[in-house]
């Protein structure tokens, strides 16, 4: 009897301890259903928002490669995928349509248009063009799944066209830097007036692309991202080859901002003259000053020696503010030295000769563009040791007054140089070259623009809304 009781105990805990357990595995079970289902869910938000990315990353690849075929891309068209324009008259524009209605637009629907890709994503696109205050094309894209009304990814790029000062070098001859050089700009070599593409041999470090139109030689160090592109590679990047010649046509611009009148006008050297009744003027003596004006000064050359060889005599001239436009332009030759407060250009129809130190008073906020008809020349009685900074443009030579011997200490020279000739600064013993990477993000004013490249100036990912 006992041992029946005993045993039917023995029965009703194991039963509880049954129950027990499933109910636990239950438990279990059910939770962890709901941590895999709580997975799956976060890694398909994931994936959506991650593909929803790459989806308005697909609209600004898209733009672009529309601007890089017609840099008034957004003049001529509303692409598809763009939202609806309405112009100032009224007129209403919907996306993959020609547009004739100006430089300015609304999108007073929102976003209600949409291209599909082939992965069920879709892509908004919304399109300011650029102005003078702000010379950039605004590109604002917006991705999603098909229709969806969630998880929507924004990014917005501003793009402006590339500026011949984005390079450290431009040249259109065989160019070579030693094992000691270190190159931090993009450089290109290119073709010269004969149609023979030219080559460049870098043994040194480089931070920045390589582009030669002939070979890229040389035990490079190649800092990443830098790369090298060749007669092979090199259209993967730049459609076409860099036409210097193009860049004749900056001066023409310059001349003609530089007589434009008023407080937001240029300064024309010749009218300059003219105005003050200086009856012959040989080459011009630009000194810039810290306080955002310059002194400018009428010269006569010293028994017709040039002012690279020797200085000129100078009248004691005219302190003027710098142009407020940055165009400033003379027929002769300039002589500058000085310290830049603004945002200024200078152009000779002749050659311009570096003097004295150039400095800025505000990095990142000043910068200076020289071009020269001819030569960029610095002076045989420049200082021993001479320190200048600016973006360059030479159509014939960009050297020293003299070659060899080095009769001179240390040259530092901070910008980018474009040349179609010869260049060297032998004169010096000790020639530092540094790229202004400020140059990228702000070149000088009136600079010269290359066809079909785009440098990106923001990108940003914003809100959805």
């Amino acid at each position: 009897m006992r041992l029946r009781k005993a045993i039917e105990g023995e029965q009703g805990f194991a039963m509880i301890f049954v129950v027990l357990v499933t109910a636990m595995i239950s438990m279990l079970a059910v939770t962890l259903i709901d941590i895999v289902a709580f997975e799956a869910d976060r890694t398909v938000r994931s994936e959506t928002r991650e593909t929803a990315y790459q989806a308005a990353e697909a609209g600004i690849d898209d733009y672009i490669a529309k601007l890089v075929d017609d840099r008034l891309y957004y003049a001529h068209n509303v692409h598809i995928g763009e939202s609806t324009r309405r112009a100032g008259d009224g007129t209403m524009v919907a996306g993959n349509s020609a547009w004739t209605k100006g430089l300015t637009w609304t999108y007073p629907n929102g976003r209600d248009g949409w291209r599909d890709l082939p992965n069920g994503y879709e892509y908004n696109l919304q399109i300011t063009a650029p102005t003078a205050a702000s010379p950039v094309v605004k590109i604002v894209s917006t991705g999603r799944s098909e229709s969806s009304t969630s998880d929507l990814r924004v990014i917005e790029t501003h793009v402006r066209p590339s500026s011949v000062a984005d390079y450290e070098t431009i040249a259109t001859a065989d160019t070579w830097w030693g094992s000691t050089a270190t190159t931090r700009g993009k450089i290109y070599i290119g073709i010269d007036e004969f149609g023979v593409p030219h080559s460049a041999r870098h043994d040194g470090t480089a931070y920045a692309d390589i582009y030669a139109e002939a070979s890229v030689t040389g035990s490079t160090t190649l800092m990443p991202p830098a790369q090298t592109y060749d007669s092979t590679t090199i259209r993967t990047m730049i459609k076409n080859p860099i036409n210097f010649n193009s860049f004749l046509s900056s001066n023409v611009d310059i001349q003609r901002g530089s007589r434009v009148l008023g407080a937001a006008g240029g300064l024309n050297l010749d009218d300059l003259a003219t105005a003050n009744g200086v009856p012959l003027v040989e080459a011009w003596r630009l000194t810039f000053l810290a306080t955002g004006s310059l002194l400018a000064q009428p010269c006569l050359l010293d028994t017709g020696r040039h002012p690279g060889d020797f200085p000129p005599i100078c009248d004691p001239g005219f302190t003027l503010p710098v142009p407020a436009n940055g165009a400033l332009y003379s027929s002769p030759t300039v002589v500058v030295s000085g310290q830049v407060n603004g945002r200024v250009t200078v152009a000779s129809n002749n050659d311009i000769v570096v003097a004295g130190d150039l400095t800025y008073v505000a990095d990142g906020d000043d910068v200076l563009g020289l071009i020269a008809t001819n030569d960029v020349i610095v002076a045989l009685w420049a200082p021993f040791n001479l320190s200048w900074r600016a973006a360059t443009i030479a159509q014939n030579e960009w050297r020293s007054w003299v070659g060899s011997p080095s009769t001179k200490g240390t040259m530092t020279f901070t910008g980018s140089s474009a040349v179609k000739g010869n260049s060297y600064m032998s004169m010096f013993a000790t020639r530092v070259y540094q790229y202004d990477e400020t140059l990228i993000f702000l070149p000088p004013p009136w600079f010269p623009t290359l066809e079909e490249a785009y440098t990106i100036v923001l990108f940003r990912e914003l809100g959805p809304a």
